[in-house]
């Protein structure tokens, strides 16, 4: 018998709009979270190999989508042609995301410092490279920072069932924890001159100061258009103090049943136990991004999901 949670849990614009998902959802967690590397066709297209013992790869097994509101804001804002960048980019699912929007003239700058994870990130674009409407990707192993270099990458006992929390720290190593040496390096040395971005996507794990000041230049150029970031701290954080230092306006990122909605100057609903992360993003063209991001029901994975495939 279905609890009122598992109701509650289903009754979302990600089931409502793709309701075979339901049973596809219910299947799965029934028969019990098995650990295994299995590939998860992804509502744009494309098909991405996952290991569902990680909570990501666990996310996409039975939903074949994670973190929505991000998900949503890289569809509607990134443009066919475009430059993009992808910080803290796991096994590639935001990746996609861009590959599929920017088209066959876009590129795509994939940064992942874990070498396991990087590995994964390899081997799920060479997949997608095969596709028609693949653009061209750069796929770096290593972090983005302040400056160019080296640092520790930190990895905790719970890395095995969240992948998503490797972090770039100093000072010494907790007990439960483990490190080794990565490359860093600035955003502002890794974009060729006079190319602009239009989105930078940030989840680097509270090192999103470092990045930031790392392209500098590309910000006082006006070279990015508009950066999505994950922030834990509350609102304003010094994130947030810099950017607008730079000129960038500021939105909390928002959902509501039929799509996003940005929050000017305010953090976004937050539950520390049940998430989602709190995303912000931060643009030199509010006005277009306000009228690019709250209008209409879900663009990626919605309706139009179903007669447009990317492949």
């Amino acid at each position: 018998m279905l609890t009122v949670k598992a109701l509650t849990g289903l009754a979302k614009a990600e089931y409502l709009l793709r309701p075979n998902q339901i049973a596809r959802r219910l299947w799965r967690e029934a028969t019990g979270q098995h650990p295994q590397v299995t590939r998860v066709r992804l509502p744009w297209g494309p098909e991405i190999a996952v290991n569902t013992a990680d909570s990501l790869g666990w996310s996409l097994y039975t939903r074949a989508i994670y973190e929505t509101t991000v998900t949503e804001a890289l569809w509607r804002l990134i443009q066919p042609g475009d430059s993009v960048v992808d910080a803290g980019a796991n096994i590639g699912y935001m990746t996609s995301i861009m590959a599929a929007r920017v088209g066959q003239s876009g590129k795509i700058y994939s940064f992942e410092p874990h070498p396991a994870l990087f590995e994964e990130l390899e081997r799920n674009v060479a997949t997608w490279k095969t596709l028609k409407r693949a653009g061209s990707f750069s796929l770096h192993q290593a972090a983005l920072g302040d400056r160019k270099g080296s640092a520790q990458l930190r990895v905790s006992e719970s890395f095995s069932t969240n992948r998503g929390i490797a972090r770039i720290a100093s000072g010494a190593t907790l007990e439960a924890e483990t490190s080794f040496q990565v490359i860093v390096l600035a955003l502002d040395d890794v974009i060729p001159k006079q190319e602009a971005i239009r989105v930078v996507k940030l989840d680097v794990e509270g090192y999103e100061m470092a990045v930031l000041q790392g392209m500098v230049g590309l910000l006082r150029a006006r070279r990015v258009r508009h950066i999505i970031f994950e922030e834990n701290h509350n609102f304003p954080a010094p994130t947030h103090e810099f950017l607008w230092d730079m000129g960038y306006a500021i939105f909390g990122i928002d959902r509501h049943f039929s799509g996003i909605r940005l929050l000017r100057d305010q953090q976004p609903r937050y539950d520390p136990v049940t998430g989602p992360p709190r995303n912000y993003l931060a643009t030199i063209e509010p006005e277009l991004a306000l009228s690019c991001l709250q209008s209409g029901i879900w663009q990626s994975f919605g309706p139009a999901q179903f007669v447009r495939r990317w492949l």
